[in-house]
């Protein structure tokens, strides 16, 4: 039977998200907390290990966005996933531009969840579809046409298999989709990861989109 996902909740007060996030069934899942603030979190992530921390984003004081700057500055290899009933692409960007590998919205089926959490943990980009479509409207509009375009260092193929990952395909679609194995896919992100000076995938999926590549046909 696969380990549980040892989760750390980190949420600022009663609400949508605190009820369902600190919810979530034991199945699957090992949920830690919650606790209620970046430093409380961080003592957390020092002394227990931790696969994912999940952040309300929609906390009273506003910190949401700090506290994941803050859990990624101590935890860098630590999946960070916003959580926020709002629509709009503002929190999502600022998740995103500290670290964060994603935003959802609170989630009330756990198998759902459980599934998010697991493609999170693979490197996936998570985010709504509405939130993807506004977020790389945004990065397209405010792209910089001065800039070094880095792209022009990657191959064809690994050209393809970015804007695949812009689309929000997952390794095992564009594996399949190309007709290679998953083990291939992951040696080509990390040479897109090393040709454009980027750590993850995310970073260099939020790079592709700021240079036009991603139908944004799909959910992620």
């Amino acid at each position: 039977m696969a380990e549980d996902i040892r989760v750390l909740v980190v949420v600022g007060g009663p609400g949508i998200a605190h009820g369902r996030i600190c919810g979530l069934p034991g199945e699957g899942v090992s949920v830690i907390g919650p606790v209620a603030d970046g430093a409380a979190a961080v003592e957390v992530l020092e002394r227990e290990p931790i696969n994912l921390v999940l952040v309300d984003l929609d906390r009273p004081d506003g910190n949401g966005i700090d506290i994941v700057r803050q859990v990624r500055a101590v935890a860098d290899r630590i999946r960070v996933i916003g959580v926020t009933v709002q629509q709009g692409p503002d929190l999502a960007a600022g998740a995103l531009a500290v670290g964060a590998c994603g935003v959802v919205s609170p989630e009330p089926n756990a198998e759902s969840v459980v599934s998010l959490f697991r493609r999170a943990l693979a490197g996936e980009l998570i985010l709504p579809a509405i939130h993807l479509s506004n977020l790389v409207d945004r990065l397209r509009d405010g792209r910089d046409a001065s800039a070094v375009c880095r792209l022009d260092f990657l191959t064809g193929r690994e050209l393809e298999i970015l804007r695949a990952l812009a689309d929000g395909a997952s390794t095992a679609e564009i594996a399949h989709s190309l007709g290679i194995r998953p083990m291939t896919v992951q040696s080509h992100v990390k040479n897109i990861l090393a040709k454009l000076g980027v750590h993850s995938k995310v970073e260099a999926v939020t790079l592709g989109w700021r240079f036009g590549l991603g139908s944004v046909t799909r959910s992620a």
